[in-house]
């Protein structure tokens, strides 16, 4: 019998979730528990001073031991932890441990007291959307990240599952099935299937060709549940297994790249922070809140990809999370255009 299996199957394993630290000024501390909240509702544990701080234990013998806990370092920024030795002090012990660092700015300011430490980080934009903030904190701190489940979520054994099937990707998140079932049912398309429209989003300069385009998906890796090599097998069979590799785009879309290239129809209901699509090259940071009963129904998608006027490739991180668990992959579409511009 293979190490971890028992006669019932493969032992359950129970991966750690991830830990962000926020550090930030007492002025903010509101800001910060809203933070936290929001974190956890995406399967992040968020901890804060002097909140998560045990009674009796010493202030800042806490905050050394839980910065080296933390899986990245979430610091809010503005004019009073712009000063803030303290804040300083936790953004030093963040680097000392090669921690992410995660600078979020509160008002649109410089820094000056700590802009010799935050010179070399990308800014996130707390005032140009709190929900697309923590998009973007979610989607740093999961590539690539250890995988994480949720408070009582146990791992489960993947199981082959039907064939997905695009535009209808929450059928299964409705109908209440199992995280297995997810997985099954579409998981994998939302890689190519949502977007909502960020106002500020930077189009194509050179639009793509309008008609039919194919595609091919390839899963790059794993992160999330550990498998056995057949069941790994399986699970990319399914996953890259297109029954329908044909997608038509518009002349309207194809002249100006929309929510409509990634989601005809907007059946997906997905949100896009930091969408750009010029100089050849795609990025977006995707947030998808499925419809149903389940408060912890939840995708993300980091895109980063390239195109030409007849090709697009994504390489893509996907999490999807659900009350039963969280699964996380990395996977590569390749498109290409056939025919047009009709789509007949």
């Amino acid at each position: 019998m293979m190490a971890g299996m028992t006669d019932a199957g493969p032992t359950p394993i129970t991966p750690k979730r991830l830990s962000a630290f926020i550090s930030h000024h007492s002025s903010q501390v509101e800001t910060a528990r809203r933070l936290k909240r929001l974190l956890a509702a995406r399967g992040i544990d968020g901890w804060l001073a002097p909140d998560d701080i045990a009674a009796g234990t010493a202030f800042d013998q806490s905050i050394v031991d839980q910065i080296d806990r933390s899986d990245a370092i979430v610091l809010l920024f503005c004019p009073q932890s712009d000063q803030s030795r303290h804040v300083k002090r936790e953004l030093m012990l963040g680097e000392d441990s090669n921690k992410t660092i995660l600078p979020v700015r509160l008002e649109d300011i410089r820094a000056q007291g700590l802009a010799y430490w935050l010179k070399d980080y990308q800014w996130i934009d707390w005032f140009a959307g709190e929900e697309q903030a923590v998009d973007r904190i979610v989607a740093a701190m999961t590539s690539g990240a250890a995988p994480s489940l949720p408070p009582g979520a146990s791992a489960r054994q993947i199981s082959p599952a039907p064939a997905p099937r695009r535009k209808r990707l929450w059928m299964m998140v409705a109908a209440g099935v199992a995280l297995v079932g997810l997985i099954g049912g579409g998981i994998w398309w939302q890689s190519r299937a949502p977007a909502a429209g960020d106002p500020g989003a930077a189009v194509a300069d050179n639009p793509i060709e309008p008609g039919i385009w194919t595609s091919k998906r390839e899963v790059v890796e794993i992160l999330f549940p550990e498998m056995a090599p057949e069941f790994v097998a399986q699970f990319k069979q399914v996953l890259e297994t297109d029954p329908d590799p044909e997608d038509c785009i518009s002349a309207k879309v194809a002249a100006k790249p929309d929510v409509l290239l990634f989601d005809p129809g907007h059946e997906a209901k997905c949100t896009i922070g930091a969408f750009k699509m010029n100089g050849g090259r795609i990025s977006g940071y995707l947030n998808c809140k499925p419809p149903g009963d389940d408060p912890n129904g939840n995708l993300q998608i980091t895109v980063r990809g390239t195109y030409t006027r007849t090709s697009m490739e994504f390489d893509n991180v996907v999490t999807m999370q659900s009350s039963q668990g969280m699964v996380r992959f990395r996977s590569h579409e390749t498109q290409r255009w056939v025919r047009g511009p009709a789509c007949s």
